[in-house]
């Protein structure tokens, strides 16, 4: 049950974390003159990041099995998104960009959770 708990509160943590930096990176795009096809690498990065800050923190609250709990973290963010992302579109949807996020997700909740047990 304190899994979930960590779980929850980290899920927010990084949810929050890719919330203020997308406000960034929007405020970066609607001010500068940066090429709008550059915009999926910094939501794939920010999406990284998100994921690697909460599996770390995740992690060191859970200390064991970071490869695992780092991927489980990873693949329920990704899902989370998935599925808020079918509820506003009102159907659901499978691209090679949800692919993408997936593997991105997993590998940076892998490294995440491996990093946040061995801190």
């Amino acid at each position: 049950m304190k899994n979930i708990k960590y779980y929850t509160i980290n899920l927010g943590v990084s949810f929050l974390i890719s919330i203020i930096f997308l406000f960034i990176t929007a405020i970066i795009f609607a001010y500068t003159s940066i090429n709008d096809r550059y915009l999926n690498m910094f939501i794939f990065g920010i999406v990284a990041i998100s994921v690697l800050i909460g599996s770390i923190l995740l992690l060191r609250k859970i200390k064991e099995k970071g490869f695992m709990y780092g991927i489980i973290f990873g693949l329920m963010y990704i899902f989370l998104i998935y599925f808020f992302t079918v509820i506003a579109y009102k159907g659901f949807f499978f691209t090679n960009t949800l692919g993408i996020y997936a593997l991105i997700c997993s590998l940076a909740g892998m490294l995440g959770g491996i990093l946040g047990v061995n801190i």
